[in-house]
């Protein structure tokens, strides 16, 4: 079993240049099963985990992060209008939402809208090509 120090570490290292780290938590990626951190930095939230069989390491920009909450289910999140949830500790969650900004996105907009969004994002340098590719991927999914 992997630890949730190499998943700090794995995260740590997704790091960008100038990139400061505020917070990271135990968690678990519900819909995928897959046990190890989240971080916060001052631009994204980060998510490196490890399930049976598979691994995912994942970082989202913090201006495709909307609708943040604790609940019973643990941590829901809608990250490019798809929903995320992470269960673990609830004084974690909790803290983790509370560190979190209040998110900005529009309810309601188009693919189009999103779309011109992330090409925002990626001009101004918030989102590597490689995020860019993969947010891209996510939405027109």
């Amino acid at each position: 079993m992997v630890s949730v120090q190499r998943h700090v570490a794995v995260l740590r290292s997704m790091l960008q240049a100038g990139e400061r780290e505020r917070l990271w938590v135990r968690a678990e990626r519900a819909e995928r099963a897959h046990s190890g951190a989240l971080m916060l930095t001052d631009r994204r939230l980060l998510f490196s985990g490890l399930g049976f069989v598979t691994q995912s390491q994942e970082a989202w920009p913090l201006d495709v992060v909307a609708d943040v909450e604790v609940g019973s289910a643990g941590l829901e999140l809608r990250v490019l209008g798809q929903s995320e949830r992470f269960a673990g500790k609830d004084a974690d969650l909790r803290r983790l939402a509370a560190a979190l900004p209040t998110a900005t996105g529009e309810a309601g907009a188009s693919i189009a809208d999103e779309l011109e969004r992330l090409v925002r994002l990626r001009d101004s340098g918030a989102l590597t090509e490689a995020e860019f590719e993969g947010a891209k991927r996510r939405l027109l999914e």
